[in-house]
C-alpha cells in the first residue's frame, strides 16, 4: 500500500510540470482545434468551430465569437439586436471603458469586441483569461445598454 502511494506521488510529481508548462509555453498561434479543445478544458462545454477561424462559445444560453486571425491574433464578439443606442452611447462606452471597444454593426446593432495579439506570445492560460475578461466586459455591456436603450 505504502509503495503504491509513493508511486502515485511520484507519477504525480512528473506530470504537474507539464502541466504547468504547457499552460505557459509560447506560441505564435493556436490551430482552432487547440482553441476549441482548451475552451473546453477550461470548462465551456458548448463550443464548436463553425468554419475556419471561427470558433462559437455558448455560455449560458448566449453566442460568442472567438475568431483565431491568420497572424495568431485572438478577437472576441458579441452584439445585441432589437436595441437602440446613439453613436454618443457609443462614444461614452469607448471613452470610459477599459479592454473592449463598442461600435454600432451594419444592422446599427451595438457589438463588442476585444482583441489578444500574438505579437508578444500566446499561451492556453492567457487566452483563457482573456475570454474570461471578455465575458465580465459583456455583463458591464448589457447593463450599459440597458440604461442607454432608446426604444
Amino acid at each position: 500500500m505504502k509503495k503504491s502511494v509513493v508511486s502515485m506521488s511520484m507519477v504525480l510529481f512528473l506530470l504537474l510540470p507539464s502541466v504547468t508548462w504547457a499552460e505557459t509555453m509560447l506560441k505564435n498561434r493556436f490551430s482552432d482545434v487547440e482553441l476549441v479543445e482548451m475552451m473546453k478544458s477550461d470548462g465551456y462545454s458548448a463550443v464548436s468551430r463553425l468554419k475556419d477561424g471561427v470558433i462559437s462559445i455558448r455560455v449560458d444560453g448566449v453566442t460568442y465569437a472567438l475568431l483565431n486571425n491568420s497572424d495568431g491574433d485572438l478577437q472576441t464578439y458579441y452584439a445585441i439586436s432589437d436595441v437602440k443606442l446613439s453613436y454618443e452611447d457609443i462614444n461614452e462606452w469607448n471613452r470610459t471603458m477599459r479592454l473592449s471597444r463598442a461600435y454600432l454593426d451594419s444592422d446599427k446593432d451595438p457589438a463588442l469586441e476585444a482583441d489578444l495579439l500574438a505579437n508578444g506570445g500566446l499561451t492556453q492560460k492567457n487566452v483563457t483569461e482573456f475570454f474570461r475578461v471578455f465575458l465580465g466586459s459583456v455583463k458591464v455591456f448589457k447593463e450599459f445598454v440597458t440604461k442607454h436603450n432608446a426604444n
